[in-house]
């Protein structure tokens, strides 16, 4: 039954709609959370896992898995509100025969009004997965939120099942949302003819591209990418705290090199720093790598509870645009983590 529920959280990942939006990341103890927005309805729901959506012929869903457990948020066209039990159960058939999720024998709670709304919610259980359903009538839309767990809901499964409700939860309630803080974001600051000064939210380090990149939010990292001109612009920020050992910060780069195949090392020059200070350790390592379209720069920082890597691959001697990208990083970390070094080559 475990093999098929996650067989069926793989399904989901289909085709993204552009009608759920991810509108906030947020840390807490137990890892990231994703707000997502559903502007028809009002309604909105954190996932503990970064979800996914899929285009539905009526409506969309958008679903994500956070280990043995399981997210679904739906938005169906319904212009019968009175109806939605039935609305919810041709769901749920769609959701086994297509997708194949193992919901049956379903227990149905009374019809409700909550904050104006018309709600119902069944549970099931059998086998390896319980799942609970609450369905909820917003005018001619109906919201289905769907969610499965093993023994004991976890902590983000408590915090998904609260986060939607139709009433505003109250203060306090979520006690386990402490230490919360917001992901940092890329920030256009400076705009001008063929260049892009961009830098993190409430960071002092500056990159500078030659157009805006892309920002992909994963578990604890954020990477931003750009590609222009055959050449490939990549900085990432991984959170790996609380603090990185320089065993850690080598160890984390082996790994990152085996993760591209066919790498040859050009040149290789670590600094580390010449008086320890456990609270204040800053490594930097700067690596030129020839591949197999061209050459590689990379250089890597180890500060704080983070380790940024800064990636630049071309297959030509780096442009002036290229050369900016290098070079305003690497002063703007200097400026920041000023510290004496010892360089190892």
């Amino acid at each position: 039954m475990k093999t098929k529920l996650i067989a069926a959280t793989a399904m989901l990942s289909l085709v993204v709609s552009a009608q759920a939006q991810i509108t906030k990341n947020i840390k807490y103890d137990w890892g990231w959370s994703y707000k997502l927005e559903m502007p028809e309805t009002g309604l909105k729901c954190e996932f503990p896992e970064k979800p996914v959506n899929t285009q539905l012929a009526y409506g969309y869903m958008t679903s994500a898995s956070f280990k043995d457990e399981l997210f679904i948020a739906a938005k169906l066209e319904n212009p019968e509100p009175y109806d939605i039990e039935c609305r919810t159960q041709e769901f749920i058939a769609e959701m086994q025969k297509v997708h194949g999720l193992p919901i049956s024998n379903l227990k149905w709670d009374k019809m409700r009004s909550e904050n104006g709304n018309l709600t119902i919610a069944a549970d099931s259980k059998g086998g390896y997965a319980q799942f609970h359903i609450d369905a909820i009538a917003t005018e001619d839309a109906l919201t289905i939120f769907i969610y499965s767990h093993h023994k004991e809901l976890s902590v983000p499964g408590h915090f998904f099942a609260n986060s939607y409700s139709v009433q505003d939860a109250k203060a306090g309630d979520l006690v386990y949302t402490s230490k919360e803080k917001q992901l940092k974001h890329a920030k256009v600051i400076e705009r001008a003819s063929g260049r892009s000064v961009v830098k993190l939210e409430n960071s002092p380090i500056t990159f500078e591209w030659p157009e805006t990149p892309q920002l992909e939010v994963n578990r604890n990292e954020a990477s931003y990418s750009l590609t222009k001109n055959e050449s490939h612009y990549a900085t990432r920020v991984v959170e790996v705290g609380p603090t990185v050992s320089y065993a850690f910060f080598n160890t984390f780069i082996s790994k990152d090199q085996k993760s591209s195949s066919k790498l040859e090392v050009i040149s290789d020059e670590t600094e580390i720093p010449a008086q320890f200070d456990t609270d204040k350790e800053v490594f930097f390592r700067k690596m030129t790598l020839r591949t197999e379209t061209g050459t590689q720069h990379r250089f890597y920082v180890a500060a704080e509870n983070k380790i940024i890597v800064q990636e630049l691959e071309t297959s030509s001697e780096p442009t002036l645009a290229e050369t900016r990208y290098l070079n305003t990083f690497e002063q703007s970390v200097r400026n920041k983590y000023d510290t004496r070094t010892l360089v190892l080559k």
